[in-house]
């Protein structure tokens, strides 16, 4: 008789952590902030009602992403009539289409969690100008700093970034436009 190792997570340290990532994922979909939080929200509600059980933290992972896909894909099943959403289908490519979003979102993830470790100033300035999408100007004016700091701040966050995250830096670059 085999025993089975199962995954043992708190809800509230999953949702903590994984919260933004997933409803960036559901928006890829739905393309409403709204209805994105919603369908994860309800996705969180059903894993406490359920307690499922899983065999790993990827499992866990891996169980989220399919479950918030198929709820958006409802979602818009609801929304659009018959014919609309199998063009939607075969317009996507599903399988495909949900690869690429879930791997964005996985990118996007460790790119702001690296962003969060950033020194204070320069996360400042990283963010205002890619996330926001500011000038140099706008951005020096905003924080009541040099343009020149501004400039430095935004190096000195790419060299850390491409420090931290060689492997996917070319990607980060390719996406964000560092």
């Amino acid at each position: 008789m085999s025993m089975e190792k199962t995954y043992t997570y708190e809800v509230e340290k999953i949702f903590t952590s994984w919260y933004s990532s997933l409803c960036y994922f559901a928006f890829r979909y739905v393309q409403d902030d709204e209805t994105a939080r919603d369908i994860v929200q309800e996705v969180f509600v059903r894993l406490m009602e359920k307690r499922h059980t899983f065999q790993s933290e990827q499992h866990l992972k891996n169980f989220l992403y399919l479950t918030i896909k198929n709820d958006c894909l409802n979602h818009l099943r609801n929304l659009l009539s018959r014919e609309h959403y199998l063009d939607y289908l075969k317009r996507e490519g599903e399988q495909d289409e949900f690869e690429c979003r879930m791997i964005e979102t996985e990118i996007f993830s460790r790119l702001r969690k690296a962003i969060e470790k950033l020194p204070r100033e320069c996360r400042k300035v990283f963010e205002l100008c890619y996330f926001e999408g500011m000038s140099n100007e706008k951005a020096s004016q905003t924080l009541q700093i040099s343009i020149e700091t501004v400039k430095a701040q935004k190096k000195r966050g790419k060299q850390i970034l491409r420090k931290n995250l060689q492997e996917l830096y070319p990607l980060f670059a390719l996406l964000f436009g560092l």
